[in-house]
């Protein structure tokens, strides 16, 4: 998996819901492998909670990530992965494939 710390994504250019910090929230999600939290997140990267949580939300909209049913706890998904791993395209983030997945 890319590190987003090595080479920032120039993705969100491109893509006009796409953050900066997404890259770096959904690699945490990755890298821990199951269910988060915003307060969680924000433990470990250096965004706010109330930051991360708005961008939880965008992410899960699209795809990237998905929400628990029951708390506002968040996973990648594969559409997350193959982001991080850049093997979609720009194009593909604002058609938003992997809205539902």
């Amino acid at each position: 998996m890319n590190d987003p710390s090595d080479t920032e994504s120039e993705m969100h250019r491109e893509v006009e819901w796409l953050k900066p910090s997404d890259r770096v929230i959904v690699a945490e999600l990755a890298e821990y492998g199951g269910w988060m939290k915003p307060s969680s997140l924000a433990l470990n990267i250096s965004y706010t909670r109330r930051h991360i949580a708005r961008r939880c939300q965008v992410l899960a909209e699209h795809g990237v990530i998905e929400r628990h049913e029951e708390t506002a706890g968040y996973r990648i998904t594969e559409f997350g992965v193959a982001f991080l791993n850049d093997e979609i395209s720009a194009e593909d983030l604002s058609n938003e494939l992997g809205n539902g997945s």
